[in-house]
């Protein structure tokens, strides 16, 4: 982080010291917004949330290492060693100081928006461009105002590149983003079925994340997956470079011949014989794959150097994670769900080499609203169509799977439902067989990790499955 004067900090955010601010105290070379992590020499934020309210935790940030904070009112203690500096809002005043902090750096900044594929597509991008280029990532998916600020402002101000996920549930949120980043790139993966409640309907979600060129440097470019006419009309009043990817011919980069197995997938670009290896599973990795690649050639890094290190790229823990435990093949895909991602693993799973059964552990996509019937029915019916061996179902919407399916043909003794994650974690070991491939699907609160240790620690100990 670029080291910052309590002045500076003041004129960002807009607000009125409690204090005299000393103009040669120590910079501030840190920003937390956790008591538990706090650095020498930091600026503690105090946010407030619906349980919490961290201007209670000022002496725990000043023992830390806070040499200042941003309130939203004098606390109940006063500490002569940390300036204070009053603030209306205190989420707000951190994406105002980071939006100072990142028109000072020198960086490219690269968005990432879409349904789906934001974080594997953020470490595509970042092996593409690191064999090359410095630069960074955001940690796990930093993507919404906390965490967005949070990635700008330890950013090394002369790397080459940083990499921001950006993330919404509901209108609005894609556009304070872009505002707060001014991004230089930005992509767009895909759009599906997501956060319906608060997006209302799939032209909603589309919306939404066109609105990542409200920040975006008009004479910058955007990524967007032209498979989506729609989306790419949302997207068109865009006056920079707009270049498309995805599997029709009519894009500016397109995957043909995509394959996949257990080491990953490769394709062939634009139609030509040159392959394009990733170690990530599915035709949606070879899309990812596309806009890194995209990023990659905006940026100056040539085609043969990011494809080549895209061959040795890896992937976020939880999204289409592989474990092999013995001779069970674990796919671990259970960070979040949605329609679209949940279809994209079945047929993923599907088609994947396996000496024993396939098996699917899902559980319910939250945030649907009123479609949340459908898309899980529908769901369901995959199921059975890509037939799997085993359908063990989690959560209260997941009975639609259950039902589905067994509308769909599949075999009752095939079809277990649980009421939650909990209950599963404690029978699935006798369900599970060995050469069993097993994925695990659903939305984050449904925890279906619990599942996921069972069956590593019951593999690593030794723990006998059911009888093939």
């Amino acid at each position: 982080m670029k080291a910052l004067t309590l002045q500076q900090i003041r004129q960002a955010v807009g607000g009125r010291a409690l204090s005299t601010l000393p103009k040669q105290s120590p910079p501030i070379t840190a920003v937390c917004t956790d008591t538990r992590r706090m650095e020498p020499s930091s600026l503690f934020i105090a946010l407030r949330g619906d349980n919490y309210n961290a201007n209670n935790f000022i002496p725990q940030a000043a023992a830390g290492g806070a040499i200042a904070a941003l309130v939203e009112e004098i606390p109940d203690v006063s500490l002569p060693n940390v300036h204070l500096i009053k603030v209306d809002n205190t989420r707000t005043a951190l994406g105002k100081l980071a939006t100072y902090v990142r028109k000072g750096l020198k960086s490219k900044v690269i968005a990432v928006a879409g349904s789906n594929g934001k974080t594997s597509t953020k470490h595509l991008i970042h092996a593409a461009l690191s064999g090359k280029l410095d630069g960074s990532i955001s940690p796990k998916s930093y993507n919404n105002d906390i965490g967005v600020p949070l990635t700008i402002l330890p950013a090394n101000p002369t790397q080459d590149y940083l990499v921001l996920e950006m993330g919404t549930n509901h209108h609005g949120e894609i556009k304070v983003l872009s505002d707060m980043a001014l991004p230089d790139i930005a992509v767009i993966t895909n759009v599906g079925a997501e956060h319906l409640e608060g997006l209302d309907d799939l032209m909603g979600v589309r919306r939404e994340n066109a609105n990542i060129v409200s920040g975006l440097n008009p004479r910058g470019c955007l990524i967007v997956n032209g498979d989506d006419r729609e989306l790419v009309a949302a997207v068109q009043h865009y006056e920079g470079t707009i270049v498309t990817f995805g599997f029709g011919e009519h894009n500016d980069l397109f995957a043909t011949d995509v394959e996949w197995d257990h080491a990953g997938t490769r394709f062939n670009l634009n139609g030509s014989r040159r392959t394009v290896t990733v170690p990530m599973i599915g035709r949606h990795s070879a899309a990812n794959a596309l806009a890194a690649l995209a990023v990659a050639r905006r940026v100056g890094v040539s085609e043969e150097e990011a494809i080549a290190d895209l061959a040795h790229s890896s992937g976020p823990d939880m999204r289409m994670q592989r474990h092999e435990l013995g001779t069970l093949t674990l796919i671990n895909d259970a960070y979040n769900a949605n329609p679209n991602s949940m279809r994209a693993a079945l047929e993923t799973v599907a088609g994947l080499p396996a000496s024993g059964r396939r098996v699917a552990i899902l559980g319910d996509m939250r945030e649907l609203g009123d479609a949340a019937e459908r898309y899980h029915r529908e769901l369901g019916a995959f199921v059975a169509e890509c037939k799997f061996d085993l359908l063990l179902c989690v959560g209260a919407d997941a009975k639609l799977y259950a039902d589905a399916a067994r509308t769909a043909g599949m075999p009752e003794q095939s079809i277990h439902h649980y009421g939650d994650a909990k209950q599963l974690a404690g029978d699935v070991a006798q369900h599970i067989r060995k050469n069993d491939l097993v994925l695990l699907k659903a939305s984050r609160s449904v925890r279906l990790e619990e599942v996921a240790k069972v069956l590593l620690h019951g593999e690593e100990r030794g723990t006998r499955m059911a009888a093939g």
